[in-house]
């Protein structure tokens, strides 16, 4: 994708004037304070060394406009918080704008070629390292918040958590409380925008205004009340994508889960017709079509229990993602619940079994009524009726990949998290240090016994069937030229592969594939080496040493255990463990990404292995402080899911907030 051709193209929304990036050459140059401690590889005096104002530095006006295109290219459909129509670069608040700079340059594209995506990289953490002191610093920041904070918070967290360093994604994790608390401090959970609330003191200080570039929107519109339902809007879906991080990344990191279902009192996000219109007339002839149609807003809790039901849910891409993040949460608290039921003694309290099969089912009715709407929205377009039909998706091709990719990795995830639990993976797989907590060997042998006993359980060959087929998906393409499974052929999995047709996290901008592929992993060797253990006879030290000798290897083995039927044919499979060409892979594509974490899952999946090889091994996954070596002992199994012992202390499982989570 050519990037530069679409801002020569449409310069309107992608552009910002010389005024404006003088505006933030001063706050970088002069309002961000370094300090000795800061975690940024490229400090100040490194960001600007060299002629500013040349096409090619990273703080030229050129490099700026292609930041802001590639923020609304990759990023904007899967967290579509900013209203495209009215976005206007001069008129956005500074820190805002350098948030969507931020991201936008952590995710150009390999056309860009390895320099400038690194040097862009780190000027991305440079910049995000200071704009979340900037914020806390910032009038606007009291309660009740401006809506322009909270896009700016959840723009910095996704940065923070998904595209950075370890200790940017762990003052992410940190600081999501606060911004949660924020919001419970404001309306936004309620669903009103913050100019409903009463004024404070600092909106009747001079220069303050509903408008100008300290608002939280600008819209170039005389008409108020259109500019009040865009506010009103925003607001909603700044609350709900609070929500989906909140929720999916509990479940990706092990992180606790600080929101529910309950308190998302709130409509789903509306129409993207009605969010994509460029005028209050265009808005009151797409509300006229809907009502015509008999297409109205359903609120959130309706839509969760629709499709717990089995029924469908009339509502847009990123209200299905927020109908996933609420089954999540679900599953979430009612483990907690029975983990602290458990704990206080009674064993059936609430139906467990009851409560997952639910679920279960629920994840893979969220899935076919998205498969249907998709197929629906297909059809029409083949029949250029969406004049007919403006309730149906009318999406550039790369937001409807976005889209089409990105509820294939949901669904894969949510069952592989209601089967298995990725603290624990990285624990068995050898890692001895998780968010600064040393693993001893005793924590290592109550995981141990956990693994090899959920090895044989139905739920075990569960996780491993929905994390085989996730694995065959992204990395095996397809043959003579076929699309791969849920993608077109200029999809954004497509962009991942290099000219050897090997996958590239680095290149793979879809927001959680990376990670869920980690996930997938590490649930298909755990699976495969509590079962049979090293691979038999012993690979020599430079087996697979070719890339093309991986990829046999990974192909025969997707072939073989990826291509059962059911979950209950990994029974009679030979050879689950036998997936080193695989791991080897997927550690050479994490190794080479911009995201430090995916560092750290390279060097997990190096323990896994040195262990398929009978070597044994032991990793950190923390940058600070030593971690052991030595090969941590075991003792007789227990229950995988159980609560841990970790340094003395009972523990949920790493889903439930564990001393493991990531």
């Amino acid at each position: 994708m050519d990037l530069q051709a679409i801002l020569d193209s449409k310069p309107s929304i992608f552009c910002m004037s010389e005024e404006k990036r003088q505006e933030l050459l001063y706050m970088m140059s002069e309002v961000f304070v370094e300090r000795p401690h800061d975690a940024v590889k490229k400090r100040k005096d490194v960001v600007f060394e060299g002629d500013i104002n040349a096409d090619d530095h990273i703080l030229s006006l050129k490099r700026m406009h292609l930041y802001i295109g590639s923020y609304w290219y990759h990023q904007h459909a899967q967290l579509p918080i900013l209203h495209k129509p009215t976005f206007n670069a001069d008129k956005t608040p500074n820190l805002l704008l350098l948030a969507i700079l931020a991201i936008g340059a952590s995710t150009l594209d390999k056309l860009h070629g390895t320099h400038l995506t690194d040097t862009a990289a780190e000027f991305a953490n440079f910049v995000v390292w200071h704009v979340r002191w900037e914020l806390h610093r910032d009038a606007d920041f009291r309660p009740p918040a401006k809506l322009w904070v909270f896009q700016a918070l959840l723009l910095i967290e996704v940065y923070e958590k998904m595209y950075a360093t370890r200790a940017l994604h762990e003052r992410g994790h940190i600081h999501h409380d606060a911004t949660l608390t924020l919001m419970r401090r404001g309306s936004s959970l309620v669903g009103r925008s913050p100019y409903d609330s009463p004024p404070s003191v600092r909106d009747e200080r001079p220069g303050r205004s509903s408008s100008g570039p300290n608002s939280a929107i600008d819209v170039p519109s005389t008409d108020e009340s259109w500019n009040h339902w865009i506010r009103n809007e925003a607001t909603r879906r700044v609350a709900f994508a609070a929500f989906v991080l909140d929720s999916i990344h509990a479940t990706m990191f092990g992180h606790a889960a600080k929101m529910v279902a309950h308190e998302m009192r709130l409509p789903l996000p509306c129409d993207e017709a009605l969010w994509s219109a460029t005028s209050a007339a265009e808005v009151a002839r797409v509300n006229s079509s809907l009502q015509a149609n008999g297409i109205k807003p359903i609120l959130f809790l309706d839509g969760l229990k629709k499709t717990l039901n089995g029924q469908r849910v009339q509502t847009n891409s990123f209200g299905r993602t927020i109908i996933m993040a609420g089954l999540l949460s679900v599953s979430w608290h009612m483990n907690q619940r029975d983990l602290q039921v458990t704990s206080l003694g009674p064993h059936n309290f609430g139906g467990r079994d009851k409560w997952r099969s639910a679920l279960l089912r629920a994840f893979d009715n969220w899935k076919r009524d998205f498969d249907e709407t998709l197929a629906d929205s297909q059809s029409v377009s083949n029949m250029n009726s969406e004049r007919y039909y403006p309730h149906l998706p009318r999406l550039r091709v790369v937001d409807d990949e976005n889209i089409f990719e990105s509820r294939t990795v949901l669904h894969h995830l949510a069952h592989m998290a209601s089967h298995a639990d990725i603290v624990d993976c990285q624990i068995y797989a050898g890692a001895t240090r998780i968010l600064g907590r040393s693993i001893t060997p005793k924590d290592y042998s109550s995981v141990r016994e956990k693994v090899e006993a959920w090895s044989h359980r139905a739920s075990a060959r569960d996780a491993a069937f929905y994390a085989l087929k996730f694995l065959a998906q992204v990395l095996i393409p397809p043959a003579n030229g076929e699309n791969r499974v849920g993608t077109s052929p200029n999809g954004i999995l497509c962009m991942a592969f290099d000219d050897q047709n090997m996958y590239y996290a680095r290149d793979d901008y879809l927001l959680n594939r990376p990670w869920v592929c980690y996930f997938a992993a590490l649930v298909v060797w755990s699976y495969g080496f509590a079962l049979e253990g090293p691979i038999t006879p012993q690979p020599a030290e430079d087996a697979l040493s070719s890339a093309k000798e991986r990829d046999r290897d990974m192909r025969d083995f997707l072939d073989r255990v990826a291509g059962v039927q059911a979950p209950d044919d990994l029974v009679h499979v030979q050879g689950k463990n036998r997936c080193l060409g695989m791991l080897m892979t997927l550690r050479e594509s994490f190794s080479g990404t911009r995201w430090e974490l995916t560092h750290e899952a390279a060097r997990l999946l190096g323990s896994c292995i040195q262990k398929l090889k009978g070597q044994g091994g032991s990793i950190s996954l923390h940058g600070n402080g030593s971690s052991s070596t030595r090969e941590l002992s075991s003792t007789p199994s227990t229950t995988f899911g159980a609560s841990t012992s970790v340094n003395g202390a009972t523990q949920a499982p790493g889903r439930l907030g564990s001393v493991g989570s990531f």
